[in-house]
């Protein structure tokens, strides 16, 4: 079962619903995000190992070994905290489709939030882009959206099956 399917039978309110409002879809980025997070944490990682297998050796490296291992273990926490910050941010940022709007959920950071919508009704085009092999294998792309609205344009990046996405948006 793909994520599009799990969310959008999803019943769950959101901050800012209006009175009446139904959601038809609430979507997260594709999980592919966190795959390429994964393969970068772990590349991160791997950088005390073999700066490790270098400098073992030398003859000073006795001397220094425990200030080696303080820094390689605090550079591991941070890595570790930035990896659940990338996480979090994943699982925040979140696409709602109402039966009434349509709204691009973004936290930033930690205490940077921002709501974005646009009232269906306003949608004039939507372009979906799906750039690349992978993007054609697991079926996610970005989506920019043309309003009538104040706000000219929204960009919703890599977003798992936009074109279901689009017929959802559009009413279809």
């Amino acid at each position: 079962m793909n994520t599009l399917s799990i969310l959008t039978s999803s019943s769950n309110s959101f901050r800012d619903q209006q009175q009446g409002e139904t959601t038809l879809l609430a979507t997260r980025r594709h999980w592919i995000v966190l795959v390429e997070q994964g393969f970068f944490f772990l590349f991160v990682i791997l950088l005390p190992i073999v700066a490790y297998a270098f400098i073992h050796s030398y003859s000073f490296f006795p001397i220094y070994s425990d200030l080696f291992w303080f820094l390689a273990l605090l550079y591991l926490a941070i890595a570790w905290d930035m990896f659940f910050y990338g996480i979090m941010i994943y699982a925040l940022n979140t696409l709602i489709v109402t039966d009434k709007r349509v709204l691009d959920s973004q936290q930033k950071g930690f205490f940077q939030y921002t709501l974005n919508e646009v009232e269906r009704d306003k949608i004039q085009d939507i372009s979906i882009h799906m750039n690349g092999l992978f993007a054609s294998l697991f079926h996610y792309g970005d989506m920019e959206i043309q309003s009538a609205g104040a706000q000219a344009k929204f960009y919703f990046k890599k977003i798992p099956n936009p074109q279901k996405v689009k017929e959802i948006m559009m009413g279809r």
